[in-house]
């Protein structure tokens, strides 16, 4: 789990969303955790924080986040877009 995703992700993700209040930050910050997770487990990279993920993993997680946010309500709002795979399959190691 990286350090803080209380800086910079947690901006990109309120400007992603058109949030501009502080009322979502606890929400929001649990949602980037979450595709943080997802996003590490996806591609078995190693990362400790967030300036060590190369930009289209950070844009992956901003982007799965916000799906995730939008769909909260949905049952069936918790697979992984298709946007975000195409950004994070080019980092995903494959064993044979």
């Amino acid at each position: 789990m990286p350090t803080d995703l209380s800086g910079q992700p947690l901006d990109a993700l309120k400007q992603w969303l058109a949030i501009s209040t502080e009322r979502e930050d606890a929400l929001l910050l649990r949602l980037l955790e979450s595709a943080w997770r997802m996003c590490l487990r996806f591609t078995a990279i190693d990362a400790d924080d967030w300036a060590t993920l190369p930009e289209p993993l950070r844009h992956g997680i901003i982007r799965f986040a916000a799906h995730h946010y939008r769909e909260r309500d949905r049952p069936d709002g918790d697979h992984l877009p298709a946007a975000v795979a195409a950004l994070w399959r080019p980092y995903r190691e494959l064993r044979l």
